[in-house]
């Protein structure tokens, strides 16, 4: 948006691009990572159900029986709690990087790189802190 100079029209309009451009896409990403956490936790779970049952002498009860007792609402608990952060740091990171872009191509992509290296960083450190925390609650 920086390159056909949106954002300045959005300026010259009165509109701060700060609440039209990076508040929609911050709550739209820590809204989203939460269903994402169920949906990829739903299917690793269906796909582990498809290993066991096709490979080892497991019923389908047992399976289900064993993987409910071994989850905690702790687990899930912590699971959305990342999804929140993690959502919140790559749409943090990727608005920054994208207001602060140039207006060349060469520019966008440069952003655009920064902004992959930058959220994933942050999510390895934010990923670093939530292990040394649930390792002191023993969780």
């Amino acid at each position: 948006m920086q390159v056909n100079e949106e954002v300045d029209a959005l300026q010259t309009l009165g509109i701060p691009p700060i609440d039209f451009l990076v508040i929609p896409r911050i709550v739209a990403l820590v809204l989203m990572m939460p269903l994402l956490f169920f949906y990829a936790s739903l299917f690793s779970m269906l796909g582990g159900a498809g290993v066991v049952l096709g490979t080892l002498n497991v019923t389908g009860f047992a399976y289900f029986h064993q993987t409910a007792g071994a989850i905690d609402l702790v687990d899930i608990g912590v699971g959305l709690t990342k999804s929140v952060v993690f959502g919140a740091l790559v749409a943090f990171f990727g608005c920054y990087c994208g207001i602060k872009c140039g207006r060349s191509a060469a520019a966008v992509g440069a952003a655009a790189t920064s902004a992959v290296v930058q959220s994933i960083i942050a999510v390895i450190v934010a990923n670093m802190v939530f292990a040394v925390i649930t390792n002191i609650l023993g969780v």
